[in-house]
């Protein structure tokens, strides 16, 4: 899923259309790209704008690799937060200014975080998108809920691009699929997927999203114990009680919560632990809620060393001990997501599961380095209950959707030659 546009070809398109993406992995590449980009356009602007998540511009490695790259660029770089932006008034009309009164080159790492419309952050950046003179987008996911997180990422490149609303977007890309419990879903077909990929195509400059290295996926399938299954069916009924609507999310959050943690799995996370360590190697786990950790800690099942990654931790000292002496970390999907670089670590455990693939990418991510020469193992765990089902074919459809889009944009590219 590799493809590439003469760069100085590419350079001439950003030049005339003053727009384009670069959907690569995360990465000293990705910056080092955006910013010969940037220098292709320097003189016809004043200054550049680096938009990105706060948590990739609190962390010193990154803001170095910009600045590394950044060589031989003569123009001045403002860094912003997308949540600044979202948050912070004071921000967003420091941001205004610069943008109303001089020419701008606008990039946003990560473009991803705009993709819902209804976010303040996306609301703020579409409105003044027109005003920058360049804009470019990079993103090491350009979608992880399915063809609709593209729509606002396009209007912020160009809403000519598109010309319609997302509204018009949906009724032209999805469709309706309903998943066994009778929830009404909307998907795309690989069809529709290859329809929205050749009017982003001329604006796509490169995507490399494959990992270059084996991935083994290895699932593991628990049930409730007898014992363990009356209880929650006991639980969901109590929740539901006198409940006409509930909310599908709060109800998937408090049903998670209580099958989560189960003796089966309990105990396969710990002898799976122990045969990695015994291997030499070192493994992160993921949990969705700090409850399964603190759950995990009452039980005395861990006896080995770890480390935690969660919001209230040093993460840089947590990486740290991580990559010294300790063998094990356990971290939340949210610590454990952006700016984390431990390619020294080969395992992955995802201890429960979340419906936002976004978080399974980076988790990736995270322990990947281009060449390296070892495997990755992803161990799945999955509870045999509906709503893991559910989460198992959202995710597939989701992985599924993105890697049609990817290929798409590589046999668009192979025709165009």
């Amino acid at each position: 899923m590799k493809t590439y546009i003469n760069r100085q070809r590419a350079f001439d398109m950003l030049s005339n259309c003053k727009t384009g993406a670069l959907f690569m992995k995360m990465g000293a590449k990705k910056i080092d790209i955006a910013l010969e980009f940037v220098k292709s356009q320097q003189f016809k602007v004043e200054y550049v704008i680096w938009i990105a998540p706060a948590a990739f511009l609190s962390d010193k490695t990154y803001r170095n690799e910009v600045r590394k790259s950044s060589l031989g660029l003569e123009r001045k770089i403002y860094f912003f937060s997308i949540e600044a932006i979202a948050c912070s008034d004071i921000k967003y009309l420091e941001l205004y200014n610069i943008i109303d009164r001089f020419r701008v080159f606008c990039v946003v790492d990560e473009s991803i975080t705009i993709k819902n419309t209804e976010a303040g952050r996306t609301q703020r950046l579409l409105k003044m998108a027109s005003k920058f003179k360049y804009r470019l987008i990079l993103s090491s996911t350009p979608l992880t809920q399915g063809l609709i997180d593209l729509y606002s990422q396009i209007m912020f490149m160009n809403p000519a691009i598109l010309n319609m609303t997302e509204t018009q977007f949906v009724n032209s890309f999805l469709f309706n699929l309903y998943d066994d419990d009778k929830t009404k879903r909307k998907w795309s077909l690989p069809q529709h997927e290859q329809q929205l990929i050749k009017l982003m195509r001329p604006y796509i400059y490169e995507c490399d999203l494959e990992f270059d290295c084996p991935i083994n996926y290895i699932n593991y399938n628990f049930s409730l114990s007898p014992r363990e299954a009356l209880s929650y069916r006991q639980e969901k009924e109590f929740f539901l009680t006198g409940r006409d609507k509930v909310s599908f999310l709060e109800v998937a959050q408090k049903f998670q919560h209580m099958y989560t943690i189960c003796t089966e799995k309990t105990l396969a996370l710990v002898r799976l632990i122990e045969e990695i360590i015994k291997r030499g190697e070192k493994v992160i786990v993921f949990v969705k809620f700090m409850d399964e950790l603190n759950c995990l800690k009452e039980c005395g099942v861990l006896k080995f060393a770890y480390v935690e990654m969660i919001g209230s931790v040093n993460k840089n000292k947590a990486v740290a001990a991580f990559a010294k002496e300790i063998p094990v970390m356990f971290s939340t999907y949210g610590a454990g997501g952006y700016s984390l670089h431990m390619p020294f670590c080969n395992n992955i455990i995802f201890f429960s599961q979340t419906f936002d693939y976004k978080d399974k990418i980076q988790s990736l991510d995270s322990i990947y380095m281009k060449g390296q020469n070892y495997h990755i193992n992803v161990y799945n765990f999955w509870m045999q209950t509906g709503l893991e089902n559910l989460i198992r074919a959202s995710l597939a459809r989701k992985k599924n959707v993105l890697c049609n889009v990817c290929r798409y944009i590589t046999k668009e590219e192979m025709l165009s030659l």
